[in-house]
């Protein structure tokens, strides 16, 4: 189908593109405890939005972590609620971000 010869075909592309909003960011996000994880990869199966990936060595399963990419984290929660080591914390987002600039700038 083809909206072009459509009656009214301008004036609904011009509302689609008037209504694109910037994604909204969650209040929370989810932090590892880098010590406490072992890299079972359970949290990885229960995120909604792919946003832990499996870090580490590996020659050495033991130096597997997981880490959770902070621009695309929901704050679902998901992850620290099915980690059996509790190593996933949930975080308020905007003072983390603030403290994690003071470190590394």
């Amino acid at each position: 189908m083809q909206f072009a010869s459509c009656e009214g075909a301008d004036t609904f592309s011009s509302m689609a593109t008037a209504t694109k909003r910037p994604k909204k960011r969650s209040a929370n996000i989810a932090i590892v405890r880098r010590d406490d994880c072992t890299g079972c990869e359970a949290c990885i199966v229960f995120c909604p939005v792919v946003c832990i990936d499996l870090m580490g060595a590996s020659e050495n399963p033991a130096e597997k972590y997981v880490l959770i990419d902070k621009e695309t984290c929901i704050g679902c929660t998901l992850c620290a609620r099915y980690c059996p080591w509790e190593s996933i914390d949930m975080v308020v987002r905007e003072p983390f971000e603030q403290r994690a600039e003071l470190v590394f700038m």
